[in-house]
């Protein structure tokens, strides 16, 4: 019988086993990570919720020689098992916040020490590290392993809540706690640090560049979440179920779930499911945004908001933007790269990536949040929205989904439509003006909501003649748009028609059908419009 106990939030690997969850086998990667027997390390960046914390507690439980865990899976016989003294920390656990950093490292390594019956002498926070590591080395006449995860909270968690200070103040504690590493490297047997961020070596591990990465490391590329293989092998039985729950058939429901939540890949070539969200799918048998939903990422939506971005498909990047280079000049695409809203889909030549929303789960769940904050609305009363528009477009009511949108506009704050923007005048004094916003405004709020109805919405299509700005595509119909900011509709529609844009759809039997919009500052939102099937 097929076991069909789903873990959620899995991080103690012995208690994993011993309730006979499942366990998607992923010991194959640590058997090569023990060939080196001296001072080995390794870091590895995942987004949140990805089994870093599960990954940390089976190399745990490896290096402490409990093979009798392991009966079943891939290492058990695959090397030779023996006992190590093991440092473990999770620095998201260890009370940063209400201690202090310092503090709360000295707690914990004390901690550590009082487990193995050491006593320390020194009370840095750094220096008391070094001598936890040269004493149980001593004491046991075998080198130490050191597992860290979630390296970088006490940053992270000071990024996400906008206090840059306090940030880098933690960043350069880290820096000097994690450099004892480099002159300790004699007493180590193992080193494995995960977290989110991936610093580049000027930051927090200038002085570390021993570290072997392995997080864009083709090899190590499945190593957290599921392959499509491992879905199916070791939850067939719930996809069995959904199926029938859903009434279709087994290889319907196989595309649905790999549609939902497949899609995320750090080599572009190997490619896998979110642990949380599949494994929540299996034990509610129901569709939902489980992954976004655990963690709101209200600082990365700040920063996006600043630059009114709302498309990020099919952008191309070097690698190296993978990396955080500096914490006041934060690059959005980078953090939604490490935190997992973007994922690596195509790889075109050398460092170059294709950069994609890895599937629907994240398009849709970042879309509505991005529409939100645009539009200070909330998410109830955004769904309610969003459902009217899919209900015009369905009926082909063009005049209902203007109208819908239009007033979506005019009950926006009137400041919404201004931003403050910094000017120089011939003296050299600098002084702070409203500027009308532009039309990435208009655009990005009419992107988000047919992005989130999951229309087929290809955004500045390139054509001979020019640029589309948008494309709703129904059963039935094409519907072109072109947008226009302080000029009236017969313009737009005039431009359509002048550079010929529905000849990029004359193969398609469906109606097609142009539609000029225009916005005014005065009007708050749509002034005009005009619609003519063609």
């Amino acid at each position: 019988m097929i076991n069909r106990n789903y873990p959620i939030s899995a991080h103690y690997f012995p208690k994993l086993i011993e309730n006979n969850a499942i366990y998607v086998d992923k010991t194959q990667f640590i058997v090569p990570l023990l060939a080196h027997k001296n001072n080995a390390t390794y870091f590895l960046s995942r987004p949140r919720r990805f089994g870093k914390s599960l990954l940390v507690s089976a190399l745990e439980h490896v290096f402490r020689g409990r093979q009798d865990l392991f009966k079943g899976l891939y290492i058990y016989d695959k090397i030779e098992w023996e006992e190590f003294p093991v440092i473990r920390f999770s620095l998201d656990k260890i009370g940063f916040i209400e201690l202090g950093l310092k503090e709360a490292l000295l707690q914990a390594v004390q901690g550590v020490a009082k487990t193995y019956g050491i006593t320390l002498e020194r009370t840095e926070h750094n220096l008391c590290f070094e001598e936890l590591i040269m004493k149980l080395q001593e004491k046991y006449q075998k080198n130490v392993v050191l597992l860290v995860d979630e390296y970088d909270k006490p940053i992270i968690y000071y990024v996400e809540h906008d206090n840059m200070q306090q940030a880098e103040t933690n960043r350069d504690i880290l820096k000097s706690f994690y450099g004892v590493l480099k002159d300790s490297g004699q007493f180590l047997r193992f080193t494995f640090l995960t977290g989110v961020s991936k610093f580049s070596k000027v930051s927090i591990f200038s002085d570390l560049n021993q570290f072997d990465d392995l997080t864009l490391n083709p090899k190590f590329a499945t190593i957290c979440g599921f392959t499509h293989t491992e879905l199916e092998h070791y939850c067939g039985q719930g996809l069995i179920d959904l199926a029938e729950k859903e009434g279709t058939s087994y290889e319907a429901i196989v595309e649905k779930v790999r549609f939902w939540y497949n899609g995320f890949s750090w080599d572009a070539k190997n490619f896998v499911y979110n642990p949380f969200s599949t494994m929540l799918l299996m034990q509610h048998q129901v569709f939902n945004n489980y992954w976004f939903e655990s963690g709101t990422p209200t600082f990365l939506v700040n920063l996006i908001q600043s630059d009114i971005k709302y498309d990020f498909r099919n952008m191309q990047v070097d690698s190296s933007i993978y990396s955080w280079h500096n914490l006041r000049n934060l690059d959005y695409i980078s953090i939604m790269l490490q935190t997992g809203y973007l994922t690596f889909k195509e790889h075109i030549v050398d460092h170059i990536y294709t950069v994609n929303y890895p599937n629907k789960e994240v398009e849709n769940a970042f879309s509505k949040m991005l529409l939100e904050s645009y539009t200070h609305t909330m998410q109830g009363r955004m769904s309610v929205t969003i459902f009217d528009v899919e209900t015009a477009f369905k009926r082909n009511d063009v005049e209902r989904v203007i109208s819908i949108i239009s007033n979506m506009f005019k009950a926006l704050p009137h400041q919404f439509f201004y931003k403050d923007t910094e000017t120089t005048d011939r003296k050299g004094h600098t002084k702070t003006v409203k500027k009308a916003v532009n039309e990435n405004f208009y655009h990005a709020i009419i992107y988000l909501v047919f992005s989130i109805l999951g229309i087929k919405m290809p955004v500045e299509i390139n054509t001979q003649e020019g640029r589309i700005d948008a494309v709703v595509e129904t059963d039935t119909h094409i519907y072109i748009f072109e947008f226009k900011k302080n000029r009236k509709p017969d313009v737009a529609m005039q431009q359509m028609k002048d550079r010929n844009y529905a000849a990029h759809y004359g193969l398609s039997k469906k109606q097609i059908v142009l539609i000029g919009v225009c916005f005014t500052m005065q009007k708050k939102g749509i002034s005009g419009h005009l619609v003519e099937a063609i």
